[in-house]
């Protein structure tokens, strides 16, 4: 038996992409090909959203000029110029190909800056992807400086050759409110929302068995407590496998006694749930003492069954509840579930920063968004069904196991595409 030790290959903290980047295929597919050209990631704090903006960078360089842009740490209209230029200057090369003179836009506010690198690209027939992270920043500072996030919405909207992707925690929300009586159109009107949470439990799989790198060796009982404990939250998943690595490049069993909340993982879901409106607090209290469906939460919170599945629609997009035992419902993971019940008498409602008018706006443009976003990709997997099916024809009565698998794979994702459709359709067109 070798007795060669091997580097931890999990990943806590920090972005990945690449081989180290799993799951997420169908969101990362609809925001590169879909129709939407203004998109905003809503995701919880440490779900994956910089990991994903970063392999969107690299994933869709064949068909755009990614441009990168963090907004953490802005306070003004100039920072906001300063990053973006900043940002611009990591594709500085491919710019001047497009005759693009950064050094002579530089001075300018982030609008016209924006608007000029666009306008120069199209001339190429180049498309700009603009990832955007942390764009919270933008609450204060449309506070502050109004008319400059308006021009910036503006250059946002005016070019067609751009396509804007923004990922935030849900407190962007308030960027609405403080910009609901501006005399054009709220900055997020026109912003898709989708959500990204867990992985898939095929996608959680492979991410513990780091597939796409050396694989690791974790017996199925093992996958079966990991998916449990974890709710294959990302950043969990990560978390919990790199404590349960061994020297041997394997996992041991994972017990209950590892379900433990240090002071990384405190902080993480203090902050998780200050994201929380009041309604959406009181439904966590009430599930970490008991399993519920929708409307048992109803009865006990007294608030009306349409809401409360508004509500939920929003906080199990987030992963902050799941589905168990047919229709009801508990807390996301068994780590934020230990974190909850250890600090239930000293939870409160008041003091969010996030009305629940403001959940139910979001959920409501979520649903119509979701539709779209299903609709969207049944026609990507269809299309690519029929070319799959094309290669298998050439191949007479017999394709190769992996053409067939992927043929499997794109049949069983339509015909779950096709159930949700017809399944919103018959609750919300009677």
């Amino acid at each position: 038996m070798s007795s060669a030790s091997y580097r931890n290959p999990y990943t806590i903290g920090g972005w990945v992409n690449g081989r180290r980047y799993y799951g997420h295929t169908d969101l990362r597919q609809y925001i590169l090909l879909g129709s939407d050209n203004y998109i905003w990631v809503i995701g919880s704090r440490r779900v994956g959203k910089t990991s994903l903006l970063r392999q969107l960078d690299q994933q869709g360089r064949k068909d755009y000029l990614p441009v990168y842009l963090d907004m953490q740490g802005c306070i003004s209209a100039d920072d906001l110029r300063d990053e973006l230029v900043f940002a611009l200057e990591d594709r500085e090369d491919r710019l001047a190909r497009l005759g693009v003179d950064l050094e002579a836009i530089a001075g300018e506010d982030a609008a016209n800056v924006l608007r000029k690198v666009c306008r120069q690209a199209e001339k190429h027939e180049t498309r700009i992807l603009l990832l955007i992270d942390e764009p919270e920043s933008l609450i204060a500072i449309a506070q502050d400086e109004p008319a400059a996030v308006q021009r910036l919405r503006a250059a946002f909207q005016r070019p067609a050759n751009l396509r804007v992707v923004m990922a935030s925690t849900k407190t962007l929300a308030r960027l609405h409110d403080v910009t609901r009586d501006w005399p054009t159109s709220p900055f997020l009107y026109d912003f898709a929302p989708l959500y990204i949470d867990g992985l898939e439990p095929k996608d959680a799989e492979q991410l513990v068995r780091q597939q796409q790198r050396n694989p690791v060796q974790v017996s199925r009982d093992a996958i079966r407590r990991i998916h449990r404990y974890t709710g294959d939250h990302p950043y969990l998943l990560q978390w919990l496998c790199y404590h349960l690595y061994r020297p041997d490049h394997s996992l041991r069993l994972p017990r209950k006694q590892d379900i433990v909340v240090d002071s990384m993982l405190a902080s993480l879901f203090r902050l998780q749930f200050q994201h929380l409106s009041p309604t959406e607090r009181k439904i966590l209290m009430h599930l970490t003492e008991q399993i519920d469906d929708a409307a048992g939460i109803s009865r006990a919170l007294n608030v009306d069954l349409p809401d409360v599945q508004m509500y939920l629609y929003v906080m199990t997009g987030l992963g902050y509840t799941r589905a168990v035992e047919e229709d009801r419902l508990t807390i996301g993971n068994a780590f934020f579930h230990r974190w909850l019940a250890e600090n239930l008498d000293k939870l409160t409602v008041e003091g969010s920063e996030i009305t629940d008018a403001s959940v139910q706006e979001m959920a409501q443009a979520g649903l119509q968004e979701e539709v779209i976003y299903w609709q969207e990709q049944l026609r990507i997997y269809r299309e690519r069904l029929g070319r799959l099916e094309v290669a298998a024809a050439r191949h007479g009565g017999q394709p190769p196991i992996r053409l067939q698998e992927t043929i499997d794979d794109h049949q069983r994702r339509i015909k779950e595409l096709e159930r949700k459709i017809d399944a919103y359709h018959l609750t919300h067109e009677r």
